[in-house]
């Protein structure tokens, strides 16, 4: 980096408007909570809200489900989500398969889950994944949606060990 240049600026006796973040303007991220599973460790990730991953890898891979937030159109349903995560999925992975769809009510939040099976971009390694697609509350007067989306991943072979858990962890989800 070269010089850094100080410029006053007059803005706030200008007329400019004050954002601040968060507030009815500029929202925040929903809050929420969540039971991660035992022994495992909530991180933070790039891209996303949080990861929770194992503590060891098993095999070179680190067991995880990374927690994303979207901010989408109000107009967005969990049916369009689905179908937007799913294009998005097969553009970035094309051999990836959906092996379960169902939804499900976790004491009021409706979640979009999806089985996937797909190979590892970089590797080439089988993983499966269990994609768990659902959305906040809406805001009061807001014109967006907030989607979140967690998707828990590990190697085919290990589904069925971390599974349970998976489904668990989303299962304890609620907004707060």
């Amino acid at each position: 980096m070269t010089d850094t240049m100080s410029q006053k600026t007059s803005a706030p006796t200008t007329g400019y408007q004050v954002v601040v973040h968060p507030s009815a303007l500029v929202r925040p991220v929903p809050s929420f909570v969540f039971a991660a599973p035992p022994g495992w460790v909530v991180d933070e990730a790039p891209g996303a809200v949080c990861v929770v991953r194992a503590t060891e890898a098993v095999n070179d891979f680190w067991n995880n489900a990374l927690l994303t937030h979207d901010r989408v159109a109000k107009a967005v349903d969990l049916a369009a989500a689905a179908q937007l995560t799913w294009n998005r999925l097969q553009r970035d992975a094309p051999t990836a398969t959906s092996v379960m769809e169902r939804v499900a009510n976790f004491g009021g939040n409706v979640v979009y889950l999806r089985g996937v099976e797909l190979d590892a971009p970089q590797s080439g390694r089988k993983l499966a994944q269990l994609q768990a697609i659902f959305l906040a509350p809406a805001a009061e007067n807001a014109k967006t949606a907030d989607l979140f989306q967690f998707v828990a991943t590990s190697p085919v072979d290990k589904m069925d060990d971390v599974g349970k858990s998976f489904v668990e962890m989303i299962g304890t989800f609620r907004f707060v």
